[in-house]
């Protein structure tokens, strides 16, 4: 069977339970001059022109600007969710699809309207609009990962999970971009599938994505309706968040650094602007949660003073620490402590703070959209300079070769 047909019957089965469209446009079409948008379906469907006036187009150049192949998900300004897959001949693109719009929740029609109002549309092409908006399927996010899932595997016979697919913001608004792993609304099996996750977390296991994505394919995160999809991902993410948190106490994180986090971490998800940042937010809080368990089962049974100033210069990482501050807080002299610490510890108080500074930096610069200057100043390195001599001493890449390498996003 060939692509073609494998889409059609694709298409086919999906619209069994949706009625969600899927598009193929020539690469050409999408990937021209940036100054003519219009983009022609291949097979010239009538809404072709409401999907134009959305320009998809930029965020699918950027994809492939990065040498990416994985379905994209473009969650876009009024709410919309589409799926992009490819088709390649080696390293260039042959064919691109599209699935969709959809809606992963009920969003206001009224903020549609005035989004679009900033548009001077002609009134043929309002009524094509609005007329689609009126046909646009509310589908659970986890389900359209999954569509993803099999619209990649149809056009190139590879399978990959939800944790491969990535998410570009398509807006008109400056966003920093970051990306979300909600949980069906079938509720069958879940108890099951968040305890495997959880336990990972208690184990301070890195397969913990494993788990995150079965659990995924079973929930769509808690069963209520705020009319607003975004809403909706932050609520499920904060469901997500407080079980981390939970978990790594059990798993020996002491509890005030567990819910110092819970508190830095659920300010990151309500400062997000789009679903691809929280989903981001996610992975940047899971990984941490998931190396500091690591690093308790990792430690040599010290004194508790020790132990203390440790948890402490983690919970307080982002400020500026001293010696004699550390010596005070665990009721030592300076020169005694510093022996002490390094004796248990195997480094010197100030290797061991920027040690915690560069781990926390690194998941600032793989899961958020902050500057190198800005994660500098987050940090409380003193300047650019020595945060990026610092990073490259401890990791031999520099600050944005680490991101290059690390982004998530």
């Amino acid at each position: 069977m060939n692509i073609r047909k494998k889409l059609d019957f694709f298409q086919q089965l999906i619209q069994c339970n949706h009625k969600l469209f899927l598009r193929s446009y020539e690469p050409e079409r999408i990937l021209g001059p940036s100054d003519s948008v219009q983009v022609r379906a291949v097979d010239g469907d009538e809404a072709d022109e409401a999907l134009v006036l959305l320009s998809l187009g930029d965020a699918i150049k950027r994809h492939l600007e990065n040498g990416l192949q994985n379905p994209l998900f473009i969650d876009d300004y009024l709410g919309l969710i589409w799926i992009a897959a490819f088709e390649f001949e080696g390293n260039a693109p042959s064919g691109i699809h599209i699935l969709g719009p959809a809606y992963s929740g009920r969003n206001s029609y009224q903020n549609i309207k005035k989004e679009l109002d900033k548009h001077n549309l002609s009134v043929s092409n309002r009524i094509k609009v609005f007329k689609l908006f009126d046909n646009i399927p509310i589908i659970p996010t986890n389900q359209l990962f999954q569509y993803a899932v099999m619209l990649h595997y149809c056009i190139t016979g590879k399978r990959i999970t939800t944790n491969d697919l990535h998410f570009q913001e398509k807006t008109s608004r400056k966003l920093s971009t970051s990306e979300v792993h909600l949980i069906t609304q079938e509720h069958r099996g879940i108890w099951m599938a968040e305890q495997e996750l959880m336990n990972m977390l208690r184990q301070g296991n890195p397969d913990y994505l494993s788990a995150l994505a079965r659990s995924s394919s079973l929930s769509d995160g808690p069963r209520f309706d705020v009319g607003d999809s975004l809403r909706k991902a932050k609520s499920s993410s904060i469901v997500l968040l407080t079980l981390c948190s939970r978990a790594a106490i059990e798993g020996g994180v002491n509890p005030s650094v567990a819910y110092t986090l819970n508190d830095y971490y659920m300010q990151m998800i309500e400062d997000c602007a789009t679903i691809a940042e929280i989903s981001a937010a996610n992975q940047t809080m899971m990984e941490d949660y998931v190396q500091r368990v690591r690093q308790e089962k990792e430690k040599d049974t010290g004194s508790g003073q020790i132990r203390s100033i440790c948890e402490y210069i983690s919970v307080h990482v982002k400020e500026k620490l001293s010696i004699s501050q550390l010596a005070s807080q665990a009721g030592y002299t300076e020169y005694y402590f510093s022996h002490k610490f390094k004796n248990e510890t195997g480094c010197s108080v100030a290797d061991y703070i920027k040690r915690e500074k560069i781990r926390q930096a690194k998941l600032l610069l793989s899961g958020t959209k902050m500057s190198i200057q800005e994660i500098s100043e987050e940090l409380s390195f003193g300047s650019r300079s020595y945060f990026s001599s610092s990073f490259q001493k401890e990791t031999g890449l520099s600050p944005s070769e680490y991101r290059e390498q690390n982004l998530k996003i």
